[in-house]
């Protein structure tokens, strides 16, 4: 009774201990970030810094992102940017010093006793929009008149044309462009983008493209004061990030606010971009909590680039053992090295289910043996037997104790259409066909536990069929106890069959969104294991007995 009882003590740990170790297949546990964002710059220290560079705008923002996630105290550096308005009123309109918008403002006096900071609704007065192409209308810049030129283009659909009697929104968004390109506040490539689409206005296809950037700086100006847009225009790569950052400004109202504070912490736009298109539900989610544990849990989740997930049942457990489940001598070196932890955690977890299937070895042997006078099986099969199990029941503890296995991927499929089939045909027959040779891996999972599900039958079988063998018996008593496991020999297809079933049904409510290929993989591995079992081992064996019986 030892031996059983210390197999199953043995179990349970070394299954704790892996379950304890702080890291997910394709998650990142919130408890790495916060360990990783503690002696780092938070929201509020940000803010301070941008304070003291008279940034007040961008500081705005950033103290805005603090409150709604209720990181920290702001009401100190809200005061800090009242007094600093009160000594200098044009900040309360430019959000900060800047040497052409500053220019701007000492012509205008409109625009400097504005009540509004976002750009385009102090730009759009007649007053202003002349004040400005008066003043561009002196630069030495080439591109500046270039983009003053575009105020004759025609062919525009999301703006009426500047000529119209509603063309103030356009004419304020080009004035605005250009005084962005004065500064040199847009990044090269986009720079770059904007005089060669202004350059070719007479062409269709540069009227629109260039009418797509002006209407994502309009959105942007519709939201930021001149020093919140350009300490974000020159961290935006492309125009197509210029697209999707003005979008996010359009869709969302309070959360923009994290957007604007990881950008300016990261200094870069691709990379919060492409997290947030990856996880387009949680991912801005995620993003706050990052945020809300300093600078380096955003580089942290971002530089992964996988989803926060916040363990409740560890840290439940955690507040009562704080010294190991929340331990920073384990979580940061778990931050710091996630591969080398999760293929510890593999290990245990595999250790764990082996000492189990031991133990069941032990306390249920007659599951095991049908016949007692049956020898042990040879020490390969038992051996193969032994891993097989193990590598189930391993596969299985992932399934329930992983929260990342059933995630996916939460990009939105392609809209479906009906297109006739003679469309295209001859030219289709000059294309390559491009194969989807990816598998998500729940479709993994499923199929390699249905694979060794069978393997584990196979193996039975074989073993049974060893024990017949074996007995000391005439060679019809055998043939009986042949034809009596008959049932044990088709076991694989029944296995397969309900295998594919149980996954059409999981497929049908949604409990797990594995592929058709994987429900059918059931019963497809069962047809082929039970057909080598009975082609290659009962066939041979059978004849053999009735050959014997016969001699």
């Amino acid at each position: 009774m030892i031996r059983p009882l210390l197999l199953l003590l043995t179990s349970l740990f070394l299954g704790f201990l892996g379950w304890s170790i702080p890291v997910y297949w394709q998650l990142v546990n919130s408890q790495l970030l916060k360990v990783v964002g503690e002696r780092s710059p938070s929201l509020e220290e940000r803010a301070a810094n941008l304070i003291r560079l008279d940034q007040l705008g961008a500081a705005a923002m950033v103290i805005e992102a603090a409150e709604s996630l209720g990181s920290g105290e702001t009401e100190d550096l809200r005061t800090l940017i009242a007094r600093e308005v009160e000594l200098f009123p044009d900040y309360g309109v430019s959000g900060g010093p800047d040497p052409y918008f500053d220019q701007i403002l000492r012509l205008d006096a409109q625009l400097r006793s504005s009540v509004r900071s976002d750009l385009i609704s102090n730009l759009i007065p007649l007053q202003t929009r002349r004040t400005m192409a008066s003043f561009l209308q002196n630069s030495r810049s080439s591109a500046v008149h270039a983009i003053l030129n575009t105020r004759q283009m025609s062919g525009t659909r999301q703006f009426m044309p500047v000529y119209s009697s509603a063309g103030q929104p356009l004419e304020a968004t080009i004035l605005l462009t250009a005084l962005l390109i004065q500064g040199t506040h847009f990044s090269p490539e986009v720079a770059a983008s904007i005089r060669t689409l202004a350059d070719e206005i007479d062409q269709v296809e540069a009227v629109s493209d260039l009418e797509r950037i002006y209407f994502a700086v309009f959105s942007l100006g519709k939201r930021f004061n001149w020093n919140q847009l350009v300490r974000l225009l020159p961290l935006i790569e492309d125009v197509g990030l210029l697209e999707t950052v003005a979008a996010y400004s359009r869709n969302f109202e309070e959360q923009f606010s994290w957007i604007y504070a990881a950008l300016l912490q990261q200094q870069s736009t691709r990379s919060t971009v492409d997290y947030l298109d990856r996880y387009p539900e949680e991912g801005l989610a995620d993003l706050g909590l990052s945020l809300s544990y300093g600078e380096a849990a955003t580089r942290y989740l971002i530089e992964n680039g996988e989803a926060a997930h916040r363990p409740i049942r560890r840290l439940k457990w955690a507040a009562h053992m704080p010294w190991w489940l929340d331990n920073p001598g384990l979580l940061l070196p778990a931050a710091e090295h996630p591969k080398a932890f999760l293929v510890l955690k593999g290990i245990l977890t595999a250790s764990a289910a082996f000492c189990f299937i031991l133990f069941c070895f032990v306390v249920f042997p007659l599951f095991l043996r049908s016949f007692p006078r049956a020898e042990n099986p040879p020490a390969l099969a038992a051996l193969l037997r032994t891993l097989t199990l193990t590598l189930i029941l391993t596969f299985l503890i992932i399934l329930m104790t992983e929260p990342g296995v059933f995630r996916q991927s939460q990009k939105p499929l392609s809209e479906v259409r009906l297109e006739w089939a003679f469309q295209d045909t001859v030219e289709s027959l000059f294309t390559p066909t491009e194969r989807n040779e990816l598998m998500d891996q729940i479709t993994i999972i499923t199929i390699s536990i249905f694979f060794l599900m069978q393997v584990a039958v196979y193996l039975v079988c074989l073993m049974k069929l060893a024990e017949i063998r074996k007995i000391e018996a005439v060679p019809g008593l055998k043939l009986e106890l042949l034809h009596n496991e008959e049932q044990l020999f088709d076991c694989g297809l029944y296995l397969g069959l309900a295998g594919t079933i149980l996954a059409l049904i999981f497929l049908a409510v949604g409990v797990v969104q594995a592929s058709l290929m994987a429900a059918y993989s059931s019963t497809l591995f069962g047809i082929i294991f039970v057909a080598m079992l009975k082609i290659f081992h009962v066939r041979p064996f059978r004849k053999n007995l009735i050959l014997g019986q016969e001699s």
